[in-house]
């Protein structure tokens, strides 16, 4: 287990990490702005992920080699960030809505 001291080595390759994300982020952001579908771009940033991904796996030094631990750590990610961009839901302007709502709850 790693501390919370930006000099240990894992920390300061999951702030590189982070700062990669974001730089890939910017330009799928400019793809948006130049029209590109949003699901294209997604696509084609799994694509590339995947493909990085077991390119970089025969690169680790650490035994013993579990690509599951890849697939794992997407997962994390991807269940995070459908938390953070879910829509929020829209606020009940009446007691009429409200009671509709109960209703269709039931």
């Amino acid at each position: 287990m790693t501390s919370d001291t930006p000099d240990q080595p894992d920390d300061q390759q999951a702030s590189r990490g982070v700062q990669i994300a974001n730089q890939i982020i910017d330009f799928a952001n400019k793809q948006l702005e130049s029209g590109d579908n949003p699901e294209a771009i997604a696509s084609g940033m799994r694509h590339a992920a995947a493909n990085f991904s077991a390119f970089a796996f025969f690169g680790i030094e650490e035994l013993p080699k579990d690509p599951n631990a890849m697939v794992d750590e997407f997962i994390d990610f991807f269940e995070h960030y459908l938390g953070v961009h879910k829509p929020k839901d829209a606020p009940i302007d009446s007691l009429a809505q409200l009671i509709e709502r109960a209703k269709n709850d039931f």
